[in-house]
């Protein structure tokens, strides 16, 4: 007689153990080894198997915190992904339509005189800092979504919990009639 199987999809050929212990263990190394070959001209320590040697050990370490988490990161990272091939899509869309703003720079001619000019930019260039607020807002918005504040220990109030996004939508629209207003 045949054992059932009880697991779907990819867990039938990895197993749950790579997608509860490995998965996490990579993506901390990939983090950490990530951060410090990026610091510093090139990277901290120098030596590439002792960045390898740190970023090995602190996922070892890291990785059976992460455990009981890896449902909501699961779930977070599946969010993420979705978000992302829309921004790019949106970023792609903004390139191709030719949208431009200016920005106003100085520059000196031959003479060592200064004069403004206005430079087309990216609308992505002219207002990253806002850009980066909304990344920030919207990767908030995720992590609370995937549950991420009642792994930590927060409850919030059920009004809140299970209308966010229409709370983050309304304060959108607010924001957004309070800029077209100041605009005219």
């Amino acid at each position: 007689m045949a054992i059932p199987i009880t697991t779907t999809g990819m867990e039938r050929v990895f197993g749950t153990e790579f997608f509860i212990y490995v998965l996490p263990w990579l993506f901390i190394f990939a983090i950490v080894y990530g951060v410090l070959s990026h610091v510093g001209n090139k990277g901290v320590p120098e030596s590439k198997p002792a960045r390898a040697i740190i970023g090995m050990v602190l996922a070892f370490i890291v990785t059976p915190v992460l455990a009981p988490w890896v449902g909501n990161l699961m779930e977070m990272t599946g969010i993420f992904m979705v978000i992302i091939a829309v921004l790019l899509v949106f970023i792609v869309l903004l390139e191709i339509l030719g949208i431009k703003t200016t920005k106003t720079i100085t520059i000196k001619d031959k003479d060592g005189n200064k004069k403004e000019a206005l430079v087309p930019v990216s609308i992505f260039e002219k207002y990253g800092v806002a850009f980066a607020i909304l990344f920030i807002i919207i990767a908030a918005l995720v992590f609370m979504a995937a549950g991420g504040l009642e792994a930590i220990g927060i409850t919030i109030p059920p009004i809140v919990a299970y209308n966010y996004p229409l709370i983050f939508f309304l304060i959108f629209i607010a924001l957004l009639i309070w800029w077209m207003s100041s605009e005219s």
